[in-house]
């Protein structure tokens, strides 16, 4: 259609279109049915180019693990640990992984657990799940399995889809655990609150722990017992750091609805 003024622009019509995140768009290939992983790394890169942090832990992720792209897990490793300094809980999640397991490097299980603390205090499901793991094991950490079990209820309330197997909360528990869940909930708190447990039962360690080697020493053991109390000595070894797998039941009167 001519204008009717002469050297008027001519009619147009506005087109607008919606932005293209490069993130949603790997994510959305990397959790479809089946997925495309090949594509969903094209994303990621793009993603990460951009500055985006979670982008990052996601290329890094699918070079450790090999979707889409070759495995390479010192790489990978490289670029988990710079998508957790670019405040990713997503790449502090998997960068706690790698740290704990040694994939890409040497094993280190107090980074990984402040790691995961880190992750945690962000609100990540599965970094709390494992944090409760290390909680409740000891590892990277001295065990502290109310606390365990109060992340495990944080992580299901996250929406976690793990259970732990064999875990339950006894009605002596109840409240602690649902107090501490409570207080966990607050980011500004967790490490602190976390480290704060941690410095109460190492404190409680050095009380109790000079007092039974006296005992031992004062016990003089005939030559014919020293193996089996060796053994038995193994065996408590192994307790503290296994938590109460190896421990008589308890005596309270057992476990309450809220289970895992």
């Amino acid at each position: 259609m001519k204008s009717p003024h002469p050297g008027a622009a001519p009619d147009t019509v506005a087109v607008t279109t919606a932005a293209v995140n490069p993130l949603q768009q790997g994510l959305a290939l990397f959790q479809a049915t089946p997925p495309d992983y090949a594509r969903a790394v094209g994303w990621f890169r793009a993603a990460a180019e951009s500055g985006d942090g979670d982008g990052l832990a996601m290329l890094g992720l699918c070079q450790l693990e090999g979707l889409g792209m070759p495995a390479d897990p010192v790489q990978a490793r490289a670029l988990l640990e710079r998508a957790a300094a670019r405040s990713s809980a997503i790449g502090r999640f998997q960068f706690g992984r790698v740290l704990m397991t040694g994939r890409g490097g040497p094993a280190d299980e107090a980074r990984g657990l402040s790691a995961y603390v880190s992750a945690a205090a962000m609100g990540h499901a599965e970094a709390t799940f494992n944090l409760a793991n290390c909680l409740y094991a000891g590892v990277g950490c001295l065990p502290d399995r109310l606390a365990a079990k109060a992340l495990y209820l944080r992580s299901r309330n996250l929406g976690c889809a793990l259970r732990p197997q064999g875990v339950l909360v006894h009605k002596r528990e109840l409240k602690a655990v649902r107090t501490l869940a409570h207080r966990f909930a607050d980011p500004r708190r967790l490490a602190f609150l976390i480290g704060e447990r941690q410095q109460e039962l190492a404190l409680v360690q050095a009380v109790v722990q000079p007092r039974i080697e006296q005992r031992r020493k004062a016990d003089k053991p005939q030559p014919l017992r020293q193996a089996g109390r060796l053994a038995v000595g193994v065996v408590a070894a192994v307790a503290g750091t296994l938590g109460g797998y190896l421990r008589p039941p308890s005596s309270d009167a057992g476990p309450t609805t809220l289970s895992f």
